[in-house]
């Protein structure tokens, strides 16, 4: 959904134009709903990204604009192709402020926007592979036409919390707890289909196995 189809449906159910329930008030509302949601849950999957850094030579690497700095999963060193160990910026002080340069980094850690190798790096250019999870947009800056940065499976929930704060602003209580209680409801359910571990199904035992012509049922002892 886009911002103005998100503000046609909030409308339609309130039976307000946009004389009684003007966009500035309506979209303050979505944004507290969307920033409210997002924050339920760190680790969005339609949040994720995979970008490169670069080092010019030197210890430290600036971090791409708009990336989650508490969600950053690995750094991984693409000359060695192995994945470098984060610690703290305080580990790192106490054992390698003092020490020689290397032209291997083993470590790193985050201050910031800036990543530190550790030990001290000094040698060529070197890239890493730097996977994490990146911060919303401001997407409602785009206008009417803008579509929700989120999964689809999100965008409902914005109309049933600016709905509840447009009751809240009319005092009435009880419709404003009854759609709260919807978004509480529907975050749960979109949540758990969002974000639900990937893993193999379970193994289900005597299931039966498929006939191959090749191999012998009798040796296999399958069922003809």
């Amino acid at each position: 959904m886009n911002l103005q189809q998100l503000r046609d449906a909030i409308r339609a159910q309130l039976d307000m134009d946009s004389e009684e329930l003007p966009n500035a008030l309506l979209d303050s509302y979505l944004q507290e709903g969307y920033t409210r949601t997002l924050s339920m849950e760190n680790r969005w999957p339609f949040f994720q990204i995979e970008t490169t850094v670069t080092s010019d030579g030197g210890t430290t690497l600036t971090l791409p604009a708009g990336i989650n700095v508490a969600e950053i999963v690995t750094l991984f060193d693409n000359v060695t192709g192995c994945r470098l160990m984060q610690i703290a910026p305080e580990m790192g002080e106490d054992n390698f402020i003092s020490g020689a340069a290397v032209t291997q980094p083993v470590y790193y850690t985050i201050w910031g926007d800036q990543i530190t190798l550790w030990p001290h790096y000094s040698g060529d250019p070197r890239s890493f592979t730097l996977r994490g999870y990146r911060l919303e947009s401001d997407w409602m800056s785009a206008g009417a036409g803008a579509e929700v940065d989120a999964d689809p499976r999100l965008h409902k929930l914005l109309v049933h919390y600016a709905i509840a704060l447009c009751y809240a602003q009319q005092e009435d209580e009880v419709l404003e707890d009854v759609y709260m209680k919807r978004w509480q409801a529907s975050f749960g359910a979109a949540h758990n289909a969002i974000c639900s571990p990937r893993h193999h199904r379970p193994l289900i035992l005597n299931g039966g196995l498929p006939y191959i012509p090749a191999y012998s049922p009798v040796r296999w002892n399958l069922p003809v």
